[in-house]
């Protein structure tokens, strides 16, 4: 999906922990380059709430 100039958005992220799976990845891949496809839109960031899962 091209950014607001024609061009594909670059992405530092998402982080997440645990990887999501099933429907949730879905969602996640779904809804992050729509939010990336909004005029203006910068960043998106909230504090980590739990240590890191490496499954």
């Amino acid at each position: 999906m091209p950014g607001p100039e024609g061009k594909p958005p670059a992405f530092s992220g998402p982080v997440l922990t645990p990887a999501p799976r099933g429907d949730a990845a879905g969602t996640l891949r779904a809804g992050v380059p729509a939010v990336a496809g909004i005029d203006g839109f910068v960043e998106l960031k909230r504090g980590r709430d739990r240590d890191p899962v490496f499954d």
